[in-house]
């Protein structure tokens, strides 16, 4: 037995061996047989070169609401008191957008915790008793120009 035991160990190694080389594409049995390496081509350079929007999401507001939606009023920074709120613990608006003397739509950017704060939550209690869409643009998001207009579109 001692004979089968040390051929088909020997076996074993081989086909081990043979499986690891045709996995990794290297040779790694005794054999004087040379392996191609694979050739490594130059990648190719690329046509469009892309950048990174680093403005903020007030920057890419203001020439949004410029552009795209010239016909409306846009107030920034509005205390909701000036609107008829009450109470201490409100936090600006960010944006009013308004027509006609009438408010379509309210921004706010808030930033990682602000969501969670007590003056956000009162400030947006206020807007939905009011009948005042609010919607929000995290600062902290990608916030993409078509993304932006296109919820823009969405609630003016």
């Amino acid at each position: 037995m001692g004979f089968l035991d040390k051929l088909l160990n020997n076996a074993a190694k081989k086909a081990i061996s043979d499986a690891i080389d045709s996995v990794t594409g290297s040779n790694t049995s005794n054999t004087s047989v040379p392996v191609s390496q694979p050739q490594a081509a130059p990648s190719p350079i690329p046509q469009e070169t892309s950048y990174e929007d680093d403005r903020t999401i007030e920057q890419k507001l203001d020439a949004i609401l410029a552009s795209e939606f010239p016909s409306y009023q846009v107030q920034k920074k509005v205390d909701p008191r000036s609107m008829g709120a009450v109470g201490k613990s409100l936090i600006p608006f960010d944006y009013v957008i308004s027509q006609n003397g009438s408010i379509k739509l309210v921004i706010m950017t808030p930033g990682n915790n602000t969501c969670a704060s007590r003056g956000y939550r009162f400030t947006k209690e206020f807007a939905v008793q009011s009948n005042i869409t609010l919607i929000n643009f995290l600062w902290y998001s990608l916030n993409e120009e078509s993304y932006i207009i296109g919820r823009l579109h969405q609630y003016l």
